[in-house]
């Protein structure tokens, strides 16, 4: 297996354990200071690899559309309109994403995306590229989550 591969099953499986270990009641906890919620994070995670395979890898999305009302950039749960997917269905969907990636990208992290993608001026233009930077994004929300299950937990205390 590509080394790349094996870094999103070992993200992912850190990801998926630290939400499975998190009381489910603290998901839609925002301590002050914060705008937004585990549940927030763990969607935006879902929203965005899912982002990598549509929109650059030029798959279908496999996601509903009101998940980008309800995680995408810019999303809070004031704005919600509906009611988002609950805990167990998210750790789901997670789940089965991993094998998504592995199974649809794998093969094709060599290619061209369907359009690059730019942060700070630096260009990713290959879907591996791609799929490299979605895990240090993952590893910012995982690192969001921990601060706000933390907040949560004192706010109980």
């Amino acid at each position: 297996m590509d080394k790349l591969l094996n870094q999103v099953q070992i993200v992912r499986a850190i990801t998926l354990k630290t939400l499975r270990e998190t009381d489910p009641a603290i998901f839609d906890t925002m301590p002050p200071g914060y705008s937004n919620t585990i549940r927030c994070n763990a969607g935006h995670i879902l929203i965005v690899q899912d982002t990598v395979s549509a929109h650059f890898a030029g798959l279908e999305p496999r996601l509903p559309p009101e998940y980008l009302q309800w995680f995408g950039n810019g999303s809070r749960p004031s704005l919600w309109e509906g009611t988002p997917p609950g805990t167990e269905r998210l750790l789901a969907e997670l789940e089965e994403q991993t094998g998504h990636i592995i199974r649809q990208l794998g093969p094709r992290l060599n290619e061209r995306a369907v359009k690059p993608f730019s942060r700070l001026g630096y260009k990713m233009e290959t879907i591996g590229e791609l799929l490299n930077y979605s895990l240090y994004h993952e590893g910012v929300h995982m690192g969001m989550i921990n601060a706000l299950s933390k907040a949560a937990v004192s706010l109980k205390a």
